[in-house]
């Protein structure tokens, strides 16, 4: 079977190509019931009853367990629906149980937390702010990293090799030298993180690329990122200019793709980066062991120029990518919509097999993959 493919046509047909324990890692959001109409025949999320589009997904979910890894790992997902009396039918829990009656071992029921999403007219309830990441496995015995995902140190960004000498200055030649002269040391000395990014664009492309798709009211108003910090973005004067962060970026860079491969290029420059640490305490560089909300994502939703509005935000991909997929391992998307799935795969050195129905879908996602799938090529 074509790996680092989008297949147009149904899941079910896909994954009836597949032998048994073929794939590390499924990821996916299927269509919410009753929500949207796609507008092509055959869709998920339009059945009659909630009962019927339950039944379609739990035949998905044997397949699933039939084509994942002993060891693999799924994600899934999945939003509520309000039926007919008002009522919430809570949808994923449902979906959830089911799961379990049919074999699967619940590992976390994660909350997306969507502080931007949606605004709601409803005015005898509170607006629904969240949904539900399932993650679930097949055995007691999986793989999982959590190196990959700790919540890390204090990080700090440094935009050049320039700047490295200055990190941490003393007028000791070592830590253990100054240590023994001073009381009191800095105790977070060697507890910082220094990423280093040297491989960002000229700050005139930069600028010229960012103000040609975007402006600084608009990222503040989609982001929630503060407007004093953004206005230094597009900014032409050195002295007054920065490059936003790796966080800052990837939280506002939606607003800037046309997935052109002008816009590929910024990102991944700015998102091309390496770790420093001092070695005095052992693995620093995987930071602390994530607190007891780590189950909790507060994570943005992702507005699209495109038509598929259901569009993942990246940095929500990023967590169970990390986590529950090797690298080079083969991470299978059922509803590969745009193709947010198939891209973070590819840029944490994973591989993807997708599904998708949506013939305008698979063109947006092939289009917005090319890139990347070029890129590999060449290596």
């Amino acid at each position: 079977m074509e790996i680092n493919k989008i297949y147009n046509e149904s899941n079910l047909e896909t994954m009836a190509k597949m032998p048994n324990h073929f794939i590390d890692c499924v990821i996916t959001s299927p269509p919410y019931w009753n929500l949207r109409d796609y507008g092509y025949e055959g869709q998920w999320g339009m059945e009659k009853t909630f009962e019927e589009y339950l039944n379609n997904l739990w035949k998905m979910m044997d397949e699933i367990y039939r084509i994942l890894k002993p060891n693999g790992t799924c994600w899934i997902n999945l939003g509520d629906t309000y039926g007919d009396k008002k009522c919430l039918l809570l949808i994923p829990h449902r979906f959830a149980i089911g799961c379990i009656e049919r074999g699967w071992i619940m590992r976390n029921d994660i909350v997306w937390a969507k502080r931007n999403g949606m605004p709601e007219s409803i005015t005898d309830r509170f607006s629904k702010k969240h949904e539900y990441f399932f993650f679930m496995v097949k055995q007691e015995n999986y793989f999982f990293d959590l190196d990959a995902i700790r919540d890390k140190h204090k990080t700090i960004y440094l935009e050049s090799k320039k700047n490295v000498s200055m990190q941490n200055k003393s007028k000791y030649d070592s830590i253990e030298i100054e240590s023994t002269h001073r009381q009191g040391m800095n105790k977070e000395r060697g507890q910082n993180i220094v990423i280093k990014r040297n491989n960002l664009p000229p700050q005139k492309v930069f600028v010229d690329f960012i103000r040609a798709r975007t402006n600084i009211n608009l990222v503040v108003k989609s982001t929630e990122l503060i407007k004093s910090k953004v206005e230094h973005w597009f900014r032409y004067d050195e002295a007054g200019f920065s490059f936003p962060s790796i966080e800052d970026w990837n939280k506002m860079k939606h607003l800037c793709n046309d997935f052109d491969d002008e816009f590929h290029k910024i990102d991944m420059m700015l998102n091309d980066f390496e770790i420093e640490t001092d070695d005095i305490l052992k693995n620093i560089d995987k930071g602390k062991n994530p607190s007891d909300v780590s189950d909790f994502w507060d994570i943005p939703t992702k507005p699209s120029k495109e038509k598929h509005y259901a569009s993942y935000n990246d940095a929500l991909l990023l967590k169970p990518v990390l986590s529950g997929c090797a690298e080079d391992g083969i991470i299978y998307d059922p509803f590969m919509g745009t193709g947010s799935t198939g891209e973070v795969a590819i840029r944490a050195k994973r591989k993807f097999i997708g599904s998708e129905m949506s013939k305008e879908y698979c063109e947006i996602a092939n289009k917005r993959l090319q890139p990347f799938l070029l890129q590999l090529k060449l290596f």
